[in-house]
């Protein structure tokens, strides 16, 4: 019976022992699958992130390509905005082949301004200043609108990538200058100033620079850049970059500096000028510019400026100048021979200036006073021959180079405001207490003017 006993509880044990068995089996087996899909899932999850961070050679393809066709893209959209670019430029610009080695720019004028009094004064003083003369001077000063000697302006760049400014071609002075990054003045704050740090072609100069006008010095540094006009590029140009411009003159200016034209032998520091450079680094093959005014009609382009050519046909209807030498180097003076009101010879051989800087016309004290004779007109104590708009005036006749250049006479009149608000005209000659002659734009603005570097002369041609 005991025997038997045993035999039953071995049994029941060995069955124990079995069913646990089998369960830690079953055990094992779920807790290797649940390791499994763990480790499944954390694959695809790096698969995942792989193919974000590292595309497949046929993505990677698909990117290139995409790359390459938006490349391609831009550079037909680059290719059509410098289409358009040039296209743009060709309408403003008369530009010519590079064998030619010419080119010309448009001069912009302002068709409806009409001087103020304070205008015309500080014109005078300024050109009092430039040409060391001294004259009556006179109360009044108020802010101006504009100034009479502003309104032929052209564009020019500096530096690379360009910066543009609207410059003042101006054949009485020599020096390049605009706006500099230090300058604080309200006249640099209301233009376009020059940043040298976003140029790659600029070179440090450092010298000072300082010219003295009617109302104030400006002063600067000089520096050098690639200064373009008219798509000609000169390298390593001198310039000057102003820190001080106190003139109310250049505050309510249309310009934002000045391009001499002038001789070197006035230019401020003795710096290169640009048209000597132009000549030197064979930028243009003839050493020539000329310029053509014109006013009137509804255009805002008044003229032309024009590098390494005489060929102003489309303003005087021909290439036919007279030529005279230039009778000292430094302004472009020459020997006016004689002066004519209708058939009254009121002068013989005198020392001229032409000078685009300047709208005036600039006489000589004795002759002033006979021009204002014939005239009949009332003289100011600054200088100024006043008259009535409806006033008939006598045509003036310029000898130059052994022919005569007429001016109609109702091309002398200037209009100008008077302070209370009344329109009156004055003569386009007046005094300046200067023994030569100063013709500006009432000049120029009918006839044509080349300056021949090479040759040293001026040459005339009447505008059509």
């Amino acid at each position: 019976m005991r025997l038997k006993l045993l035999l039953f509880c071995a049994l029941v044990c060995l069955i124990v022992v079995l069913t646990e068995g089998r369960q830690r089996k079953v055990n094992s087996r779920r807790s290797l699958g649940l390791r499994q899909q763990r480790a499944q899932r954390n694959v695809r999850h790096g698969s995942r992130l792989a193919a974000r961070s590292r595309p497949s050679r046929g993505n990677r393809l698909s990117v290139v390509n995409k790359r390459s066709r938006r490349s391609q893209r831009n550079r037909k959209t680059n290719a059509n905005a410098k289409a358009k670019a040039s296209k743009a430029r060709a309408s403003t610009t008369q530009s010519v082949s590079n064998d030619s080695g010419y080119t010309s720019l448009p001069l912009d004028f302002q068709q409806n301004f009409v001087r103020t009094t304070n205008n015309l004064r500080f014109e005078k003083s300024f050109l009092a200043t430039r040409y060391g003369q001294s004259f009556t001077t006179t109360t009044g000063k108020t802010a101006l609108r504009n100034t009479a000697n502003m309104e032929y302006t052209c564009k020019m760049n500096i530096g690379t990538p360009k910066q543009s400014f609207t410059v003042l071609p101006d054949t009485g002075s020599s020096n390049i200058w605009v706006p500099g990054p230090k300058c604080t003045d309200k006249a640099c704050k209301t233009h376009t100033r020059y940043h040298p740090g976003r140029s790659s072609t600029y070179i440090k100069d450092g010298k000072a620079f300082a010219i003295t006008y009617g109302s104030g010095n400006v002063k600067g540094t000089l520096a050098r850049d690639t200064v373009r006009v008219a798509g000609l590029a000169v390298t390593n140009q001198t310039f000057a970059m102003t820190k001080k411009e106190p003139c109310t003159t250049f505050t309510a200016s249309n310009f934002d500096g000045i391009l001499g034209l002038g001789f070197r032998s006035i230019s401020v520091d003795n710096v290169k000028t640009l048209v000597q450079n132009m000549c030197s680094q064979n930028v243009i093959s003839n050493c020539v510019f000329s310029i053509c005014m014109k006013g009137g009609g509804s255009s805002k382009r008044g003229g032309v400026l024009v590098f390494g050519s005489t060929d102003t046909s489309a303003y005087t209807g021909s290439e036919a100048y007279t030529y005279t030498p230039v009778t000292k180097k430094g302004y472009w003076q020459f020997d006016l021979q004689g002066f004519y009101m209708g058939d009254t010879k009121v002068s013989g051989s005198t020392q001229a200036i032409v000078d685009s800087g300047t709208s005036l016309i600039a006489a000589p004290k004795s002759i002033f006073n006979k021009i204002n004779k014939i005239l009949g007109c009332t003289v100011t104590s600054s200088g100024e021959c006043w008259m009535s708009c409806a006033k008939k005036v006598p045509d003036l006749t310029f000898v130059i180079g052994g022919k005569k250049f007429v001016l109609a006479g109702n091309k002398l009149k200037l209009k100008v405001r008077t302070t209370k608000g009344h329109t009156i005209c004055i003569s386009a000659v007046s005094d300046m207490g200067t023994n030569f002659w100063i013709l500006g734009d009432a000049f120029i603005r009918h006839f044509c003017t080349v300056f021949d570097v090479t040759r040293n002369r001026i040459g005339f041609a009447a505008s059509s």
